[in-house]
């Protein structure tokens, strides 16, 4: 009697990115969708897998995504330079507004 080894496939672990872009691939119009999983090892009940992940994902980063412009963090010295730069131009301003007024009062 022979013994019938089971040599299971190993498979190869494939980066999120990658099962992104097989997704992508089997829902182009006209995809050979078996060819496709065929080439990375997958069966189409790990495609249906993919699927759900990509739905759940999807609509996880939409509940989570918040109108608006993004918060961007700044350094202290940066906020710094800035604020100072800022009262150097109202200062500046301020100058050249009341230089102005002046100039105004010698013409009338």
């Amino acid at each position: 009697m022979e013994t019938i080894m089971n040599q299971k496939k190993e498979r190869l672990k494939l980066t999120p990115e990658q099962l992104f872009n097989i997704y992508l691939e089997c829902t182009a119009p006209g995809a050979p969708v078996k060819t496709i999983l065929e080439r990375y090892g997958l069966k189409p009940w790990d495609l249906v897998a993919i699927r759900k992940k990509v739905r759940f994902g999807a609509i996880e980063a939409l509940a989570n995504a918040k109108p608006g412009r993004k918060k961007h963090l700044v350094a202290v010295e940066q906020f710094q330079q800035v604020s100072k730069e800022l009262g150097e131009t109202k200062d500046a301003l301020a100058a050249v507004g009341h230089e102005l007024s002046l100039l105004k009062k010698r013409v009338n």
